[in-house]
């Protein structure tokens, strides 16, 4: 079994223009994945920040469609991605680390938060009362299974559902016209 490990590392510096301070340049994801055999697993980290969901989100869209998860069932993995990430940028801490697995048949989905807790400039609930909260309902309504692990500088939600995939396609003979 293979396991990827990724750590943020701290963005480069940018080339100030005379007279003015450095700058951080844009971060760019740290990204790792490795496919071996029935096991295949990917991994992002990224800032606990809820601009950077949607990279979540194409992060797993492009893993699926690597592992050849077919599109209906890679909409409620998305789903649940975005769900997950959402809450960690929105509640969670510093970082978040979202990892794909796909074992088997099934695909997990952990999304991690980790860190100093983020201060926040804006009140939570600062929408009307039903925009917020169905999130974990629905994880749990599209997952076959959920978990949440919380600790007292991290947590981590689990997600598991099982997911088909296209059938391998195999190579056309040339045939040749006598």
């Amino acid at each position: 079994m293979t396991l990827s490990h990724t750590a943020m590392r701290p963005p480069p510096m940018a080339l100030p223009p005379s007279g003015e301070q450095p700058r951080p340049a844009p971060v760019t994801p740290a990204l790792a994945h490795a496919r071996t055999g029935m096991h295949r697993h990917g991994m992002i980290a990224l800032p606990a920040e809820e601009r950077w969901v949607r990279t979540a989100r194409h992060f797993a869209a492009s893993l699926l469609a690597r592992w050849d998860v077919v599109p209906e069932d890679q909409d409620p993995v998305l789903l649940i991605v975005g769900e997950l990430a959402g809450n960690a940028a929105q509640y969670g801490r510093a970082d978040m680390i979202v990892s794909l697995a796909f074992e088997g048949r099934a695909v997990r989905i952990e999304v991690a938060d980790s860190g100093a807790t983020a201060p926040s400039p804006h009140p939570r609930c600062t929408g009307a009362p039903d925009e917020h909260g169905r999130g974990v309902g629905i994880v749990e309504l599209l997952a076959d299974w959920t978990e949440t692990l919380e600790e007292r500088d991290h947590r981590r939600d689990r997600a598991g559902l099982r997911v088909a995939t296209a059938p391998a396609e195999e190579p056309q003979a040339d045939l040749a016209l006598a």
